[in-house]
Parts: C-alpha cells; sequence; structure tokens
C-alpha cells in the first residue's frame, strides 16, 4: 500500500487521484488489506473549529474529541452524541468527516447534525452541499471530492433520544430535534436514526408546535418514515411506534423552550 502525507489542500486533492483520503483511520483500518494508495491529511490543517454568531465551522480533520471538549457554546446534546458514537479511544482520533462519510443509520452525532440542516464544503469547487444531500450521493460520487469544512448551524434548542439496549449502546431507534429562531412560528428540523445505510430527515415545514395537532401529525410522519425498518435487531412495528414516540416527546419539549 502507497502512502502519501501531503502538507496542504492543494496536495492532497492531487493525490486524491490515486488514493483515499486518510482521516483518523476508523473506519479504513479494518479493510486496509483492500487499499492500494491512502493519502493521509493529518498535516494539512483541516482540525479547527470557530465559533460564530450563527454557526460553527469546523475543519474535517475535528476529532470527535475535540468538539465534545470544546464546552459552552457547544450544547450538551452535541457532546453527548459524540460520546455515543463510539468510546474514548475512538474518539480521540476518528474525524467529523470520516464520521460523515462512513456512517450508517445508526449514528448519534449524524442524526444530530441532520436535525441541524448541516452543510459541508467539498474541494475542488467549493462547493457547499446539504448533508441530507451528502448522504444520499455519497456512495455514488466517483469524482474523487475532499470535505475540507462542515457548517453546523447554531440552534436555539437541541434534544436528542434514544432506545437502546444499554444507554451507551448504538441505538435501535433514535431521534433528534432542533429548534431555531426566536419568535413565532418555529422552525424545527428533526432527525431519526436506528436502522438502514443512513439517518433520515423528515421534511419539515414552518410549524406552530404549540398545536397538539401538528405534533401528533409529525409523530405519524416518523411512525411512517420507519414503516418497513424491520431487522434482527428490532420489527418494523416496533421502531415505526417508537419513533412516533420519541419525536412527539422532544417537539412538546422542543416547544417550551
Amino acid at each position: 500500500m502507497e502512502y502519501h502525507r501531503p502538507s496542504s489542500v492543494d496536495e492532497a486533492l492531487g493525490l486524491l487521484k490515486q488514493g483515499v483520503p486518510l482521516g483518523g483511520g476508523t473506519s479504513l483500518t479494518p479493510r486496509r488489506r483492500a487499499l492500494s494508495s491512502v493519502v493521509d491529511l493529518q498535516d494539512v490543517g483541516l482540525d479547527s473549529l470557530e465559533v460564530t454568531e450563527t454557526r460553527w465551522v469546523a475543519g474535517a480533520c475535528l476529532t470527535l474529541q475535540s468538539l465534545a471538549d470544546h464546552g459552552d457554546p457547544i450544547p450538551s446534546t452535541l457532546s453527548r452524541v459524540c460520546y455515543l458514537e463510539g468510546g474514548w479511544n475512538l474518539r480521540n482520533v476518528a474525524t467529523l468527516a470520516g464520521c460523515v462519510m462512513a456512517a450508517d443509520g445508526r449514528s448519534p452525532l449524524v442524526t444530530a447534525l441532520l436535525a441541524l440542516g448541516t452543510m459541508v464544503v467539498l474541494q475542488p469547487g467549493e462547493e457547499a452541499i446539504d448533508l441530507d444531500d451528502l448522504l444520499t450521493q455519497r456512495e455514488d460520487d466517483q469524482q474523487r471530492r475532499l470535505i475540507t469544512t462542515v457548517l453546523i448551524p447554531r440552534p436555539r434548542w437541541l434534544a436528542y433520544d434514544q432506545v437502546a439496549r444499554s444507554p451507551a449502546d448504538r441505538p435501535i431507534v433514535c431521534a433528534a430535534v432542533a429548534r431555531f429562531g426566536s419568535e413565532d412560528p418555529h422552525t424545527f428540523g428533526v432527525a431519526l436514526g436506528g436502522f438502514g445505510a443512513r439517518p433520515v430527515l423528515l421534511p419539515l415545514a414552518t410549524a406552530e408546535v404549540d398545536d397538539a395537532g401538528v405534533v401528533d401529525q409529525v409523530g405519524r410522519l416518523a411512525s411512517e418514515a420507519y414503516a418497513q425498518a424491520g431487522d434482527a435487531w428490532a420489527s418494523a412495528d416496533y421502531r415505526s411506534e417508537v419513533a412516533g414516540v420519541l419525536v412527539r416527546r422532544l417537539l412538546r419539549e422542543g416547544a417550551e423552550v
């Protein structure tokens, strides 16, 4: 296997034509024998975290532990989903972009990032796209582009809940809800995880969530999204029911903030 260690983004982009990007290596290491060339990004300088009034601007190589440890104004919920993503050793090497690209449907962090309306910046081209779109196309994108920045909007409120075999286990069903803005009507982002190849973002419009009818409607959307979500971990009926319960619970909490 060829090993490359560029010192700039431009150099890394040139090398991607012949190798795959290597961040923390947590997803690449188990299949290392199938790789012919890797491009180590640790010297490229993509591990920063900038806090602005409206969002967090995170470098693609920021580790999950660094994000979780940042403290205020990073909400405790965002730190919590980083902890749920893996143990101490994994969090200290796993990168934000690597987690996004390798995540399956049971990722607590990616579920929360979807609810927040996260965007990523791809190079070359400085193209900013929704995380939801990236997750849809990540297996089909053959252009060997590189995530350089992750743009995470700052919400008024963020909450996450899950059902799992144990409090620290990967979720069987999970939900994340973010509330934005300080005036009515409220804008919410809602995402579900616990099944499939990726978490899912519920298609919501601005809504008066103080209305119990709207809460029930969104809960039904969550149940419908997991109506066929059966596997060895749980039946589709179970996931569908729990998804609706979690989303309704979190929306009611968010409406009171």
